[in-house]
């Protein structure tokens, strides 16, 4: 990898290790230890590397030209390679401390005795290593620094060290506003949409409107606002136009320069800002401009109130189109939302490979067969443009294919414009996102990323940085904001638990693999994954299973390095772990073994000592060694859908670290003793109520940390409203969702009290309760600061709790399920200011509906499924913003209300009930009339389209 790209991926972990050392340094043990000086030592070493390092990506072009660039490239190597050592020293370190922390339980000479021990062992060892490792660097950082100074002194003077770009091709210039026309495709939608934004009456109201084009390299962004910018609509329309080319390296003076110069036609020979800027002033006061400000990079609020402050003299209707491939940039300088431009359709790919493939020749037939050649475009112009350029002389089908087959990357330099477009991006992140990015490529493409779990991730193999007291957790998110604000990520869909989504383009994850080739190491199970001479330095290894044969995952020597060993397998696996894997895995921070068909564990996990991330789901155990609770530094434990594991082992309480446990409660009983202990839970699935001690809900007390959503089953194991009362839910205000569950009605069932002592924080937004058999509500739920938005009720006995939910002014969704004491709803039933959505479901005892009495003032959508003794609807005379009705196997229903149905109403559904479909047959029914208008009516699954309707 070219020494450039090294430094980039080298500058984050050692601001990670100096972190780390800055801590370690203000703690007892480091002065306990007695290497609280040779520490210091080596911090100062890693400064002076931190600052060569600097110089290096900064002057990127210099360094990878240079005689000695491979130099540069093995020093970066070596240094990557003994900060990784230094990381699970220190580590190491703290992990014994905090076990021996966590376990004691002896005597307190006895546990001095065991201390001083754990001690003397350090003292021995620790100084020792510390001292080599800092000894090494030192060596490094001497060589790093004598080649520097010789780079320098080639160049006479320091000054001349500046930042262009590494490779010099045309995308590296700054592009002008001309273009062919009768070259660009499938952009027609594109440009229609920005003249419209560029001539509406409601955007001509101000003085200046900024339009944001964002899209990640090679998009075409600059091809779309030069057609916007020379389209005939817009002749006439204003009174200037002007173009300039801002570029990563952002210079005011130059790129004002550059504006009056387009809007003079002359050589600016002014020098100074103010003048300049005076310049520009008086060429567009008054005037009706448009500008385009191409290629923008700068995500400075005060870069951005530089230079714009010419623009303000302008008339109004007066705007400027920006490019850029920052949301960051977009939020600082745009006035309307972004147009975010996406990837070209195969067809439009390949017929810009043609334009250039066919500059001078008719195309062969063999030849256009192999047109699919475009799909490696991945719908990027750039990449089309490229490959079409290395095709235009070659006439064998086989030098296609070549190409065809071939990474990217792999492709002829000296024409590859595609490399220089997208690593552009890459050196213009912060260091920090660097790491984080280039991590991703151990995943195939087209993989799904949530960022929650990304950030996870990231978090165990130490790329999040704390910041303060902000949770590592926000910090990493926004972290994945950075990336996804530069293009880096796109959003893909939302998935069915409303979380979105995110892909990352083929050709970016492309880069992401050329970066990091030495660090990380995808493999498919076709493929040998015995040692290879270039494997021992990986630290991040995925491996891909398609094959349904029986497996068994077994160590190897090359191993000993990874932090990273993810199985992925296609469809749920037949493998097998073998006891020594783990021996091989020493400085392993992430273990995923999802969906394997895993039966067991082997007990050989404890020596996975720095393991910080373990996703075990959608496996087969029916429990887990119990040496897993030795992971003292564990922060993420995952089994969801295990759904035959019967028990979590018993000594988790010493799992202090663990930050998120998700679980599946189907099959468990209770909780391991003193669960309470594991305080710094910011996520757990669920908590199971047990009767003996140290399992019961005041476990729950110190979790302050807890967010998100936590389903409390067992609840019937409660005895009293004061111990309801410990577990402290009104302390927990980021809980979002809260599920309670009780399993029996036995007849000293005290439902009421224990619901009064399980008071939420009032930040609770979801509220789900099963088999409650109270028959009141406690005062909390009048609580004027309640912001409940959501409850669900299933299996609760008695309808009398029903009547309080309707004075709750923030409650938008209510599903009430089974209760089966509810024979009629009535006037009681009424309220809701808020409420959008209503379900009524599987109601055996509903008999009839008196109507919504003037209530539901904003019901958009009301089902009501699996009422079969159910014989009307109620009025819907004041529901004016009912657009859904969906009614499913109610066979007692015999009509539709007689004042009919709200004209909001947009959709109808009516299933499996019999006497309402018969009155709503098409023309023939006595209800037809009331729906015939529906624009959506769909009666037994099959749609009522309006050429079916006879009016």
């Amino acid at each position: 990898m070219d020494s450039v790209l090294q430094a980039g991926v080298i500058s984050a972990p050692l601001q990670v290790i100096i972190d780390r050392l800055a801590s370690f340094t203000v703690q007892e043990t480091s002065q306990i230890l007695g290497v609280d000086e040779e520490i210091r030592k080596l911090q100062r070493t890693l400064e002076r590397i931190r600052a060569i390092v600097g110089h290096v990506e900064e002057n990127r072009s210099i360094f990878s030209e240079s005689h000695s660039a491979e130099a540069w490239e093995v020093w970066l190597k070596d240094v990557e390679e003994l900060l990784y050592s230094a990381d699970d020293l220190l580590d190491g370190v703290s992990l014994d401390l905090l076990k021996h922390r966590a376990s004691r339980s002896a005597a307190d000479g006895e546990d001095k005795q065991v201390r001083d021990m754990l001690l003397s062992s350090f003292k021995l060892t620790v100084p020792r290593e510390i001292s080599r490792i800092r000894q090494e660097l030192g060596d490094i950082a001497k060589e790093m620094d004598a080649i520097f100074m010789i780079e320098v002194a080639k160049l006479g003077t320091d000054k001349q060290l500046k930042c262009r770009p590494v490779w010099r091709s045309s995308y590296s210039c700054g592009r002008s506003s001309l273009v062919d026309e009768e070259c660009v495709v499938g952009r027609d939608r594109e440009r229609t949409e920005i003249v419209g934004m560029l001539l509406d009456q409601e955007l001509s109201r101000t003085n200046v409107s900024v339009i944001p084009i964002v899209g990640m390299g090679g998009i075409g962004k600059t091809t779309l606002a030069q057609i916007v910018y020379n389209d005939h609509r817009l002749v006439g329309k204003f009174d200037l136009k002007m173009w300039a080319s801002v570029s990563m390296d952002f210079d005011t003076i130059r790129v004002t320069k550059s504006i009056i110069e387009s809007a003079s036609g002359e050589r600016c020979k002014l020098s100074g800002l103010d003048p300049i800027q005076v310049s520009l002033q008086n060429l567009i006061r008054g005037k009706k401009f448009l500008l385009v400000l191409d290629d923008y990079w700068s995500e400075e609020y005060r870069d951005w109130d530089m230079l714009c402050s010419p623009f303000k003299v302008g008339a109004r209707g007066s705007m400027i189109i920006l490019t850029t491939r920052s949301r960051i940039v977009s939020r600082i300088l745009g006035t309307v939302p972004s147009y975010c431009l996406e990837s070209l359709n195969d067809e439009n790919c390949w017929e810009l490979m043609k334009q250039r493939v066919c500059a001078n020749r008719t195309l062969e037939d063999n030849l256009e067969r192999i047109g699919w050649i475009a799909k490696k475009c991945r719908g990027l112009p750039l990449a089309a443009k490229t490959l079409g350029s290395m095709l235009q002389f070659k006439d064998d089908p086989a030098e296609w294919r070549s190409i065809l087959e071939s990474e990217i990357w792999d492709l002829p330099q000296d024409k590859n414009d595609i490399f220089p477009a997208l690593t552009l991006s890459y050196y213009h992140l912060p260091p920090q996102l660097k790491k984080c990015f280039t991590y991703c490529s151990i995943f195939p493409k087209n993989h799904a990323f949530e960022a929650n779990e990304l950030v996870l991730l990231w978090m165990a193999e130490g790329f999040v940085r704390p910041v303060g007291k902000i949770r590592p957790e926000d910090v990493g998110n926004d972290y994945f904001k950075g990336l996804l604000c530069r293009s880096f990520f796109q959003l893909s869909h939302v998935n069915v638990h409303g979380q979105n989504v995110y892909k990352m383009h083929d050709l970016i994850h492309d880069m992401a693999q050329l970066i990091s080739t030495h660090a990380c190491l995808r493999r498919e199970d076709n493929h040998p994954t015995e040692e290879c001479t270039s494997w021992r330095n990986t630290r991040h290894f995925s491996l891909h299973c398609k094959s349904i044969e029986p497996v068994i995952l077994k160590g190897s020597v090359w191993y000993k390095n990874l932090r990273t060993f993810i199985v992925i397998h296609e469809n749920f696996g037949n493998i097998q772990v073998s006891y020594d894997l783990f021996l091989k895995l020493k400085a392993l921070r992430v273990l995923e073994l999802s969906r394997l068909g895993l039966d067991e564990l082997p007990d050989s996990i404890d020596h996975l000592k720095h393991l910080r991330y373990l996703n075990l789901s959608e496996n087969h155990f029916r429990k887990l060694p119990e040496s897993v609770t030795n992971l003292f530094g564990l922060q993420t434990l995952k089994l969801e859908q295990c759904l035959q594991l019967l028990e979590l082992p018993s000594k988790m309480k010493n799992m202090v670290s663990l930050r998120h446990l998700h679980f599946d409660v189907r099959q468990l009983n209770c909780m391991p003793s003193e669960f309470g202990k594991l305080v710094n839970l910011q996520s757990l699935s669920a908590y199971i109520v047990g009767r003996s001690r140290g399992c019961g809900i005041g476990e729950l007390k110190n979790m302050r940390f807890l967010r998100g959503s936590i389903c409390i089953k067992n609840l019937e194991n409660v005895s009293n409203v004061n111990e309801a009362k410990e577990a402290m839910l009104d302390a927990k205000p980021f809980l979002d969702k809260l599920e309670l569950e009780w399993n029996d009605f036995g007849p000293n069932n005290n439902g009421e009290e224990i619901l009064a002592g399980l008071h939420p924080h009032e930040n609770l937004k979801e509220l789900m309760m099963i088999n409650y058999n109270g028959f009141l509500l406690p005062s909390w739920f009048s609580n004027p600061l309640c912001k409940l938005a959501s409850i669900y009720l299933q299996s609760c006995h008695h309808h009398h709790i029903l009547t309080p939910l309707g004075k709750l002014r923030h409650l938008k969704s209510l599903i009430i399920e089974d209760m089966y004491s509810l024979s009629h709803i009535g006037p009681e039933f009424v309220g809701f200011p808020s409420l959008e959505s209503l379900a009524i479901k599987d109601m055996p005892s509903l008999i009839s509906w008196s109507g919504f009495n003037g209530g539901f003032p904003c019901l958009s959508t009301l089902d009501i499924n699996d009422c079969p003794r159910l014989t009307n609807l109620p009025s819907f005379m004041n529901t004016n913003l009912l657009r859904c009705l969906n009614i499913s196997r109610c066979p007692e229903i015999r009509t539709l209300p007689d004042d009919g149905l709200p004209v909001s109403l947009q959709a109808l559904t009516i299933s499996e009930s019999d006497l309402i479909r018969d009155r709503c047959r098409i023309e023939e029914g006595e209800d037809w009339y009331k729906i015939r208008s529906i624009p959506k009516i769909e009666i037994d699954y099959v749609e009522i389209s309006w050429e079916m309707r006879r009016f």
